[in-house]
């Protein structure tokens, strides 16, 4: 179950995602257990993110799924907090030319 407190931070990820053009697309495996909560579609990339209330910890199956995940070659990060997405935001834009940067 979301907390509120994890609501807050995933709707803030939304919008941010969404303020630069991003997909952010919620994720759910009904087969699989321990998968990330969103898919971050940007261009040049595509990125798992894990939202957790602030200072929350991944449950021991999400760490073996991220785990198997990066193995495969996946980029997996972990968000709790507004500053956290901010610096995820940050990082999706600094490979990108100033003309993808702006939202379409």
């Amino acid at each position: 179950m979301t907390s509120p407190r994890e609501r807050v931070i995933e709707g803030y990820l939304l919008a941010q995602c969404r303020a630069h053009g991003f997909l952010c697309l919620k994720f759910v495996s009904p087969a699989r257990g321990g998968v990330p909560d969103r898919i971050v579609v940007a261009p040049r990339t595509t990125v798992f993110v894990e939202v957790k209330r602030p200072g929350g910890q991944l449950r021991k199956l999400q760490q073996l799924m991220h785990a198997k995940l990066r193995r495969h070659g996946a980029e997996v990060h972990v968000i709790d907090d507004k500053p956290s997405v901010d610096a995820f935001i940050a990082h999706l834009l600094k490979d990108l030319p100033d003309r993808e940067r702006a939202a379409p």
